[in-house]
């Protein structure tokens, strides 16, 4: 009973700080760089992947204030560019690294794509101590295509918090 309770108390003590760690990066003027380095690849319902690669930037709480892209191949054939429009969520998680600008997260950007379509690239990063829910990797809509089985390996992805100099 004693440590059910000791690791009740640890959860909620983990869970409080990244709470309130996002509100702190939201309620700051801290930005963000995200970066697939490596591929990232998904699977549709219909077994046909896209996969990506790309780099941008965002600021938390300023929904707009986003830069960045990179490139798209779906299985079929097509291929193209894609351009960051927006910022819709982003949220730290647990985990670290010895680089203390390098975190966990998730991020849901929507994008536009260089064929016409538009959708939301989801892009989340798991360090070492990060909970097994949360992966490194990318999934994506385009238009009506919902590429949600993120495929492995795992992408090379992170999110490094800028620094005035960074900028």
């Amino acid at each position: 009973m004693r440590a059910k309770n000791l690791w009740l108390l640890g959860f909620a003590v983990a869970l409080f700080t990244v709470l309130a760690m996002n509100d702190k990066v939201r309620a700051s003027d801290t930005r963000f760089k995200w970066v697939i380095s490596s591929s990232a690849s998904a699977l549709a319902a219909d077994g046909s992947s896209i996969t990506f690669t790309g780099t941008g930037t965002f600021a938390p709480g300023d929904d707009e204030e986003v830069t960045g892209g990179g490139t798209w191949a779906v299985s079929t054939g097509a291929s193209g560019t894609f351009q960051v429009t927006h910022l819709i969520r982003f949220d730290l998680g647990p985990g670290s690294v010895p680089d203390p600008s390098i975190h966990a997260g998730l991020v849901f950007l929507r994008v536009a794509y260089s064929n016409g379509s538009r959708g939301v690239l989801t892009v989340s990063c798991r360090l070492p101590n990060s909970p097994s829910n949360l992966v490194d990797g990318a999934h994506a809509s385009m238009g009506f295509v919902d590429y949600f089985n993120r495929q492995p390996p795992p992408a090379s992805v992170f999110f490094q918090q800028l620094s005035e100099t960074d900028e």
